[in-house]
């Protein structure tokens, strides 16, 4: 019978590369064995494996509203998908540049 992969030297050893910012990728790399190893035995120790929050999808809280840059020359509209989109002004529409 084949020993177990994780023994608990590996696991406290992944950890503390874990929380150094390591990708689950470089920690398989160090230890031989796949990215997805590494992800399952990170999901099995949740407790010691905290889950990474992606740039793409921050938490709100953490989200800072922006203030909008505003061109003299553009301005901002809410199209019918509802995305806001900037476009140039038209004097007639927006009346003259303040």
């Amino acid at each position: 019978m084949r020993g177990l992969f994780w023994t608990e030297d590996k696991i406290v050893k992944a950890q503390t590369l874990w929380q150094e910012g390591l990708s689950a990728r470089e920690i398989a790399n160090l230890f031989g064995s796949k990215k997805n190893t590494v992800i399952n035995m990170a999901r099995r120790n949740r407790d010691r494996f905290p889950a990474r929050q992606d740039a793409r999808h921050a938490l709100p809280e953490t989200c800072e509203a922006k203030a909008p840059i505003r061109h003299p020359d553009r301005v901002t509209r809410v199209t019918l998908s509802g995305a806001h989109v900037t476009m140039p002004r038209v004097p007639c529409i927006d009346g003259p540049a303040s």
